[in-house]
């Protein structure tokens, strides 16, 4: 890793910082990649870098809020630099002409569709920065994109998208509008990421896009792409995200049981439960399904467990649809719920909408739902507790070690928390359970 400098025989060097979802991280990486080959090399963090490049989220109006005041706060840090400052993504996408008119800090920005381009555009907008280093070649582009401490490659599990876009066109949803209609990847390319990937140190792969089951435009195609990527060579776990709940999530469930590596994870964003309302969303399904689905799932996997998510005060909503969620969460117990508050997004049917509802009231409703949750969350915790189950190590530090149970996946879900520094990142084993906070447990490493 290089420190930021001014002289002649150094090359410039750069640093992304990563908001939102896994999704941005894979933007991200493909952007690290650009870099390298342009002969940039990669700072430790933001103040010793010449190029500070944003890569930002704009899905709901909270991770606005957070683009914007990361945005502020690193204008803020270049105030002390010659830094260069470049907003790339979803927000750069959707306010191009605002932070072009109000923001006359930002040196560069560009939208979606260009992360792979990110070191030739750069080098095309500042020449002067770019110097012919002629130490730099393949053989030092190889080591520094296998090397560890390098974006994503010094953790033990890397993401893989497969497809980028979307087709759905839910109405409370923005991402259409910013990454264009649904384009996957070919099988090759995924393969190729994932090799790259677990070459690099990582031994779990996720595979992420905005739409999983929409691969290939066929089910066959999906099944196909998770069996060989499950037969790459140094492969431990394969965890596949955003899964959206119908016949094809279905039908892909039969493979969680024949394909061991696959994690005993379901990851299925429902939204509500509440039939009017998933159709005034433009989604598919009603509660009697999901809990099948998701009856489903438990049955195919041992101790598989499932994150959902729910959005509350869409325009329509009624007290009693809220019911049903909670309803929902007491029946079926998914450990896992996130919860978003509706936030109308411009150029969206969904903001178009009658029956909208007061931030306050929407915030009550979000509030009453996660309550329920926290009390179901109780319940699914104590019976952890004492439990033995497969872990990977993500972390080491002098306090101890962060584990993580196959049941969660990396960044968003729980932790365990163990007190044994002798343990390796990336370290295969089990671990118990022995006690729980709100979210996060404690535990022992038993292997």
């Amino acid at each position: 890793m290089v420190k930021s400098s001014s002289t002649e025989t150094l090359p410039k060097s750069f640093y992304i910082t990563t908001l939102g979802c896994p999704k941005n991280t894979v933007d991200s990486m493909s952007m690290h990649q650009s870099l390298l080959k342009e002969g940039l090399l990669p700072a430790n963090d933001p103040e010793a870098s010449d190029f500070h490049l944003i890569n930002t989220c704009t899905f709901i109006q909270d991770a606005t809020k957070e683009t914007i005041q990361t945005i502020l706060d690193s204008i803020d840090l270049k105030k002390k630099s010659n830094q260069k400052l470049v907003v790339v993504g979803c927000f750069a996408e959707r306010a191009g002409k605002e932070i072009s008119d109000d923001l006359p800090e930002v040196d560069l920005h560009f939208g979606t569709g260009k992360y792979d381009q990110a070191g030739d555009i750069l080098k095309k907008t500042f020449p002067l920065d770019f110097k012919e280093v002629k130490e730099f070649n393949e053989d030092i582009l190889e080591r520094l994109t296998l090397s560890s401490g390098i974006e994503n490659y010094s953790k033990p599990y890397s993401y893989v998208k497969i497809s980028d876009g979307c087709n759905r066109g839910c109405h409370f949803c923005i991402i259409p509008n910013l990454r264009g209609k649904f384009q996957d990847s070919s099988e090759e390319s995924v393969l190729n990421e994932t090799r790259k990937a677990i070459a690099a140190g990582a031994k779990e792969i996720c595979l992420v896009s905005q739409d999983t089951v929409f691969y290939g435009k066929d089910t066959d195609k999906l099944l196909h792409l998770i069996e060989s990527v499950s037969e790459v060579k140094g492969l431990e776990i394969l965890r596949l995200l955003y899964l959206y709940p119908d016949k094809k999530t279905e039908k892909l469930l039969d493979l969680y049981g024949k394909i061991d590596k696959i994690a005993p994870y379901l990851e299925s964003p429902l939204q509500h439960v509440s039939k009017s309302v998933l159709k005034s969303m433009n989604r598919t399904g009603e509660y009697s399904y999901f809990k099948s689905l998701f009856e489903k799932a438990r049955s195919v996997k041992p101790d598989l467990e499932i994150r959902t998510s729910f959005i509350l005060g869409f325009p329509g909503e009624t007290k009693d649809d809220v019911d049903e969620i909670i309803r929902f969460i007491q029946d079926v117990k998914p450990e896992k719920v996130n919860l978003f508050p509706y936030s109308p997004q411009d150029g969206t049917k969904g903001a178009l909408l009658e029956g909208k509802l007061k931030d306050k009231e929407i915030s009550k409703r979000v509030n009453l739902v996660r309550d329920a949750y926290l009390e179901v969350l109780k319940d699914v915790h104590q019976a952890r507790v004492g439990r033995t189950y497969d872990a990977i190590v993500d972390e080491v530090t002098e306090e101890g070690a962060t584990v993580r149970r196959l049941q969660d996946a990396p960044e968003i879900d729980e932790v365990v928390f163990v007190e044994n520094k002798s343990l390796r990142v990336g370290q295969r084993g089990k671990v118990r359970v022995d006690s729980f906070f709100e979210l996060d447990m404690a535990g022992t490493w038993v292997n």
